[in-house]
């Protein structure tokens, strides 16, 4: 039973994200010169706690951000926040790279972040002005010491797992990758599954089957789990990140890979026919996260802006508002009860020990892009 919260269909029903052929293009654009590292040429902004230098710009996708937090903030700092919007990632990524739009904040998926930060497009954030980050859950919070220099902060998160019709799949309590990429089941849904569009969360995925991190660098694991990749490609309906949640529910599907946030969106509510799980041999997480741009005109009012969503009662308001889980341990407290008691949204602590941050390295993303390239051709 999926049991989606009654907030957040909509805005979670508008997101266009993942990205086709740009997914695998990006990468190498990184390693072609645009995302090398060039970091040690921004300046970080040195900004006290709460300070202002002027108004906060705002680029977010439409109904990603609680408008009761802006009036909030701009009531409590008396400066206006002006909200511009993008509809797809190439379209972020177009705007922050090309600086015509003077963003202060941006809302961006965490491989996204990573990909601007290495093409000297971010800010390294100040922790001096981010003294909310001590709420921040450890297992989500980039990087673990600020020794290290962070980017981005993360403002929702979720899962990638399974979405399956319990009608057709068999033991859906005991849900295993295998389901897609061990042969001698998956031939039972021939046609009726589909991965994600995506190299990362795809590769991530038979990594996992196979007992390998997903943040491994093992070229003959990568390989390993290309060659699972490249079996499962023969009983799949396709590779799509957009519609997958739709069609499992339309019934044109049996089993997706997909995003949990996705999932409750479609899949009817309450209903006993879908399940959303996440397999037994491990699941990545995904993050939506806020970030800096190095464009930005008032960067310490943009830190003042994270830092006032990092309180619980607003981080509790914006992930009430778009229907997905706050990484904020003291904003949970602060949730209205349907949210916080839906296992979709907040896996229970068994569940969380088998879940993976991806890292997005130049690397990685190159090492997994270019085995993922060669299934799609």
């Amino acid at each position: 039973m999926i049991g989606p919260p009654d907030v957040g269909h909509s805005a979670a029903s508008r997101r266009r994200r993942r990205r086709g052929i740009a997914t695998l293009l990006i990468p190498l654009l990184v390693a072609c010169g645009f995302g090398s590292d060039q970091t040690e040429d921004v300046p970080s902004p040195v900004c006290a706690s709460g300070q202002i230098d002027g108004e906060v710009v705002l680029l977010s996708r439409p109904g990603q951000m609680s408008p009761e937090v802006i009036d909030r903030f701009e009531e409590r700092y008396a400066v206006d926040v002006m909200e511009l919007f993008y509809e797809t990632d190439d379209e972020m990524l177009s705007r922050v790279t090309a600086g015509a739009d003077p963003v202060d904040v941006v809302l961006l998926p965490q491989d996204l972040a990573a990909i601007l930060w290495r093409g000297g497009q971010l800010h390294t954030l100040d922790p001096i002005a981010l003294p909310g980050r001590v709420n921040l859950d450890a297992q989500l919070a980039q990087p673990t010491s600020d020794s290290e220099g962070f980017y981005t902060v993360p403002l929702v998160w979720g899962t990638v797992g399974i979405g399956l019709n319990v009608n057709v799949v068999a033991d859906a309590a005991e849900t295993s990758w295998g389901l897609i990429f061990d042969l001698s089941q998956a031939w039972l849904y021939a046609g009726r599954v589909s991965l994600l569009d995506d190299p990362r969360q795809v590769m991530a995925a038979a990594m996992f089957h196979l007992g390998y991190s997903p943040n491994s660098m093992n070229r003959d694991q990568v390989r390993e789990a290309g060659r699972v990749v490249g079996e499962a490609k023969a009983h799949l309906w396709g590779f799509d990140s957009d519609d997958y949640a739709t069609r499992l529910a339309d019934g044109g599907l049996d089993l997706a890979q997909g995003r949990s946030d996705d999932f409750l969106a479609a899949l009817p509510p309450e209903s006993d026919d879908f399940r959303y799980v996440l397999p037994r041999e491990g699941a990545a997480i995904w993050l939506e996260s806020m970030a800096v741009p190095i464009t930005s005109q008032h960067p310490c009012s943009a830190h003042s802006f994270i830092d006032f969503i990092l309180e619980p009662r607003m981080g509790a308001l914006v992930a009430d508002h778009i229907g997905e889980a706050t990484p904020n341990i003291a904003s949970l407290s602060h949730l209205r009860p349907e949210t916080a008691a839906n296992r979709t949204l907040y896996p229970t602590l068994r569940a969380r020990e088998r879940l993976v941050l991806l890292q997005y390295t130049e690397e990685l993303d190159l090492l997994y892009a270019e085995e993922f390239a060669l299934l799609v051709e």
